[in-house]
């Protein structure tokens, strides 16, 4: 992706959990998870899957909240942290779970989820995002 802000390679996939029109939420326990590449653009996060090849993308307009966790569809993901992202589709909200890794320094382990998390939530709160993006469009 010519237009990445961040790139990870090798990230795990969680799936989706949702939350319907009426506030309930659903888990998806059989998921196909599985490694694959993320990336972070201008305007979506796009997560490439090895495994099915399938790609997912979610519209930065489209996040409503993002938050880090230890689980993820009712299962805890130790070591390290979950980025979990939270985004509107139709009527529902769908939880994109995954796990980013890190890296090992001489101040023990780094977890790139807080780097993630805080890049994104930049891009979404930027007062001149939209104007930012109609003049490059």
């Amino acid at each position: 992706m010519d237009d990445s802000i961040l790139e990870k390679r090798g990230a795990n996939f969680y799936g989706f959990e949702r939350i319907d029109s009426l506030g309930k939420h659903h888990y998806q326990l059989a998921a196909i998870r599985g490694s694959g590449d993320i990336f972070l653009a201008k305007n979506e996060v796009c997560f490439n899957q090895w495994i099915t090849q399938k790609e997912y993308n979610i519209p930065l307009d489209k996040i409503i909240r993002i938050e880090i966790r230890t689980w993820h569809n009712l299962k805890m993901k130790l070591p390290g942290k979950v980025l979990r992202i939270h985004f509107k589709e139709g009527q529902k909200i769908k939880i994109f779970g995954i796990k980013l890794g890190g890296t090992l320094s001489l101040k023990g382990w780094k977890d790139d989820v807080y780097l993630w998390k805080e890049q994104i939530e930049s891009l979404m709160l930027s007062p001149l995002r939209k104007v930012f993006m109609f003049l490059i469009d």
